[in-house]
């Protein structure tokens, strides 16, 4: 299994992720409707990705009042049953890592699902080793802290 690594120091804010994500998983290229979201501190010049990285815990799972989401057996990503959510918005709440945002116009989270193996952000980002896709056993703690 894998999952996606972020490092901040490495990241320039380019939003290439962003819309990489957004035109793959939505057709559109739209920072609001991407998985990946950077925020930014324009104070000190630095970029932050925040995107689900597949925790272990998987509270947003846990949060879901009906089943909604569950782990893909392929990837080990997070599935989101569309029929089946009610837009309660717990999953965004319980989710520490600020990594699921919420579709106001279809009422679902926005979950990353790691594009099926390859996901789109990885592939596009401008700076190599901002966004990674790597095995889960490869380090130990959280994939969203720079190593």
């Amino acid at each position: 299994m894998n999952r996606l690594r972020v490092d901040p120091s490495c990241c320039t804010g380019c939003s290439s992720c962003e819309l990489a994500c957004s035109f793959a998983k939505e057709g559109v290229f739209s920072l609001l409707l991407s998985r990946v979201l950077v925020r930014r501190d324009g104070e000190n010049a630095s970029f932050r990705p925040r995107v689900c990285i597949q925790c272990a815990e998987h509270p947003c799972i846990e949060a879901c009042p009906v089943g909604a989401l569950s782990k893909q057996a392929a990837t080990g990503a997070i599935q989101l049953a569309e029929e089946r959510c009610i837009g309660c918005r717990r999953c965004v709440d319980a989710c520490p890592y600020d990594g699921v945002r919420f579709h106001e116009e279809r009422g679902l989270p926005l979950i990353c699902d790691l594009c099926g193996g390859d996901p789109s952000c990885v592939a596009t980002c401008q700076k190599p080793q901002a966004l990674t896709y790597i095995p889960v056993d490869a380090e130990g703690g959280r994939s969203d802290e720079p190593r």
